[in-house]
């Protein structure tokens, strides 16, 4: 019974080999040894900057919040004062 599918020699007849012959690369006078020059990518300046300003602006926030709890005082969860605090800031407001 024949096979579904062709033989490997027949592949290789029609598609060539599936490696090079040779693997050595032929070097070009124009070729750069290895490490002479860095790689640098404009993202990385960016990705670097936003990272300080996101760092700093955590920062702030976080004292700016430290000076807030301690004005407000601790507010216990669920407690009245924290559901009057809740409705405050959602904006829920009796309108009676």
């Amino acid at each position: 019974m024949p096979s579904l599918f062709p033989s490997s020699n027949a592949l290789s007849a029609v598609f060539g080999k599936a490696t090079p012959e040779s693997t050595e690369k032929k070097s070009s006078r124009h070729d750069v040894p290895a490490g002479r020059y860095q790689v640098w990518s404009v993202t990385e300046d960016a990705e670097r900057k936003a990272s300080e300003l996101s760092h700093a602006a955590a920062k702030e926030y976080q004292k700016a919040s430290a000076a807030a709890q301690a004005k407000a005082g601790n507010i216990e969860l669920y407690s009245g004062k924290y559901c009057e605090y809740a409705w405050a800031v959602k904006g829920f407001r009796d309108e009676n």
